[in-house]
């Protein structure tokens, strides 16, 4: 009968082997080139991004912010509601999709910038 610490040792491997299958089942995510121009990452759907963003801001400013799908909606809607963007329509969707892909939390290049963004509920009250 093997002894406590083969056993130890034979649960160990199987438990790493079985978190390295796990880990190759997932498909690698797609790295894609950036635009020197824009700024933005060149994935599909991009020029709709650019084209959107652009008109009133510069598109630099889409990789210094992140969020999953209902954060950029919620920041696309107080744009439209207080600084003046039109209509999305059709757009909407994939420019949702784009943003909360290839900007999403996980997606911030800690290289690039110093932190993290504040939760809002450690931010400073507004002025008044």
């Amino acid at each position: 009968m093997p002894g406590f610490k083969t056993l130890k040792l034979l649960l160990v491997s199987v438990l790493l082997s079985g978190t390295a299958l796990a880990a190759s089942d997932e498909a690698p995510k797609k790295e894609y080139p950036v635009d020197p121009v824009s700024g933005l990452k060149m994935a599909p759907g991009w020029e709709m991004v650019n084209a959107q963003c652009n008109a009133c801001h510069t598109t630099l400013i889409v990789g210094q912010n992140s969020g999953d799908e209902k954060a950029w909606r919620e920041t696309l809607q107080w744009m439209i509601d207080t600084q003046g963007l039109w209509d999305l329509s059709e757009t909407w969707e994939p420019i949702l999709a784009y943003l909360s892909t290839h900007y999403g939390v996980a997606d911030i290049d800690m290289e690039t910038f110093r932190r993290l963004p504040l939760d809002p509920a450690l931010m400073p009250p507004p002025k008044k």
